[in-house]
């Protein structure tokens, strides 16, 4: 008896439906995807039980003709390709021709639709695959599409989807994509009839942005600035949310190549190191992105259903939305402002509280032979003492271009007013008090020194008088061989000493050499554990990130002479990033002295 047989017809049409009929929102996805490509101006989906009993689809675009709505139904029939050559040229949504025919294999499907030309429409119904009813209808003009009963022919496909609250959130998820890509198309969204969202047509990614993610997710977000000279014909545009907004999973982030909804985890990676120190670590970044590429550089036929996409020239791509993420990222004013709550007088003095006169407590007149009172350091100190080790500080560096934020009424760049608790150094400029965390400070400004010398190859290079001898795991090699070349171009003389046992000869000026073995155990947890991507670039910012916070840095408790205070300021000042620290913590604050006349009721 022969083991080996073809399946039946019902059975190859459920396998094939599977393949691209996932869950509700698939078929949501194919739906609306389908009304897009019929130019539709508005779109109406409504729901029921998350889509599991009813998903009603319906749109006011072309339409299709009796004998198109009865073909459309049938496997591979489409009307975005005619021949193979087609599939890489590709600026439509839905092209497989498999959309309906899977619907309809998996599902009570019916089809009312109408040419704006003709007097009426028909209806198309079908049952698992089955044809029940096909025949002359009233129609408005374009298409309605109502699908029931999913996976009724098919109990273990359905028994594996979620609750219908799950399901439905997903169906809203795609939608939202789907309104993001086109901004100018109206979708509703109806679910258990209640409205969801109603993204009227607008003409900015910021107005659509707040139409369907809500205001408070669209709040201040940055707009990507034009794409100057597009590389390879690359063109990325957008919006991205500030670096102090962020969420520990990818689901802020929002993909479009041509205009099309996508998953990406490339594009994700790009967007995060497009944000680089801003971040903290774990933490990713909001955005809704689009990025136009030719046409025949990109596969969109890499997947059943079509969320993913193969570029011909990925590293290019990459390396573009990464350049116009830090370009909108430079050009924002990142500064973080620290607001104060106003107390009115009247809730901490009551009227009937009387508020306690100086005079009424006359000075009492101190004996010589009265000691005097032990003296009280206070926090803030406007000339401290001189430390007892002068802390190794930068050069400073003169920024070419300085902001009028930066600056006094008088002219002066700023003026430091002092430091407090060895912690923060206080600087006034126009309107402002800056409190400036030291550590993080000096971090932000060794990290942009570290990495200008990895991408100059020039650091300097001080012996040791006494060799350091230490071992690594035999796990750590392959990190030390990776990274040997950078660390060589930094300054770092490290030999192989028989086996696993290395000899550090010399080390950067900055740096302590008993750091040098956890420097390299840490890029070695790293590459482990996937926290540092592939791109040499990436490869070289966690390098300059990790040296900057063990060189001899600035620490916190450490008292500072004036002249330090205002060379670490202005090196602050000339960074190209001088909001954060390597790690994404802010290095300075303002404090409007506006908000601290209010505290004390000054108008």
């Amino acid at each position: 008896m022969a083991r080996i047989h073809l399946l039946d017809a019902l059975t190859i049409e459920q396998i094939r439906a599977g393949e691209v009929i996932e869950r509700p929102s698939s078929v949501v996805k194919e739906l609306v995807e389908n009304a897009i490509d019929a130019g539709a101006h508005t779109i109406r989906v409504s729901i029921a039980g998350g889509g599991i009993t009813e998903i009603v689809v319906q749109d006011d675009g072309e339409g299709m003709t009796p004998d198109d709505a009865q073909l459309a139904v049938q496997r591979h029939a489409t009307s975005k390709l005619t021949k193979s050559d087609d599939l890489f040229t590709l600026s439509t949504l839905g092209f497989r021709g498999e959309a309906l025919a899977s619907i309809a294999a998996v599902s009570h499907l019916e089809i009312l639709t109408r040419v704006p030309e003709a007097m009426e429409g028909i209806r198309v119904k079908v049952s698992g695959s089955v044809r029940a009813e096909t025949a002359p209808a009233a129609s408005p003009a374009g298409t309605t599409v109502t699908v029931r009963q999913l996976f009724f022919n098919t109990p273990p496909r359905r028994a594996f989807l979620k609750s219908p609250t799950s399901e439905g959130s997903h169906i809203e998820e795609m939608l939202i994509s789907l309104a993001l890509s086109r901004p100018e198309v109206r979708i509703v969204f109806t679910w258990e009839q209640r409205v969801v969202f109603d993204a009227v047509p607008q003409t900015t990614s910021v107005a659509r942005a707040q139409a369907v993610l809500g205001k408070d997710w669209a709040q201040n977000l940055i707009v990507l600035p034009p794409t100057e000279e597009p590389g390879m014909g690359v063109e990325v545009s957008g919006v991205i949310a500030p670096p102090d907004r962020h969420r520990n999973t990818r689901t802020g982030q929002y993909f479009f190549v041509n205009r099309r909804s996508v998953k990406s985890q490339p594009l994700s990676y790009a967007l995060s190191r497009g944000y680089g120190e801003l971040l903290p670590a774990g933490r990713f970044p909001l955005g809704v992105l689009f990025l136009d590429v030719p046409l025949h550089t990109v596969d969109v036929n890499v997947h059943p259903t079509k969320r993913e996409v193969k570029f011909q020239d990925e590293r290019t791509v990459l390396h573009e939305l990464v350049l116009q993420v830090r370009k909108a990222l430079d050009q924002s004013n990142l500064f973080k402002t620290a607001s104060l709550p106003h107390v009115p007088p009247t809730q901490t003095f009551g009227h009937d509280v009387p508020v306690p006169d100086p005079r009424d407590y006359p000075m009492r007149q101190q004996s010589a032979s009265t000691s005097p009172p032990p003296l009280v350091e206070p926090a803030l100190r406007m000339m401290p003492k001189p430390p007892p080790q002068a802390p190794l500080m930068p050069t400073p560096i003169a920024p070419t271009t300085q902001p009028v934020l930066w600056r006094r009424p008088d002219g002066e760049e700023f003026r430091i007013v002092g430091q407090s608790h060895e912690l923060f150094v206080l600087v006034e400029v126009e309107g402002e008090l800056w409190v400036v965390d030291q550590h993080a400070a000096h971090e932000r400004v060794m990290y942009e020194q570290v990495l200008t010398a990895l991408q100059q190859r020039q650091g300097e290079s001080q012996a040791l008088l006494l060799p350091l001898i230490f071992d690594l795991p035999p796990a750590a090699r392959a990190a030390f061989e990776e990274v040997q070349g950078d660390l060589t171009a930094l300054g770092f003389a490290i030999h192989p000493f028989g086996g696993n046992t290395y000899q550090l000869q010399a080390t950067p000026p900055y740096f302590r050499a008993s750091d040098v073995p956890d420097l390299i155990l840490e890029l070695l947890q790293a590459r482990a554990e996937g926290r540092s991507d592939n791109a040499v670039e990436a490869k070289r910012e966690d390098l300059a990130a990790r040296i900057a916070c063990k060189v001899k840095s600035v620490k916190a408790g450490q008292t500072l002479s004036a002249e330090a205070m205002k060379a670490l300021v202005m090196s602050l000042l000339a960074s190209k990033s001088p909001f954060v620290c390597p790690h994404g913590r802010p290095t300075m604050m303002r404090l409007p002295v506006s908000q601290l006349a209010g505290q004390f009721d000054r108008r």
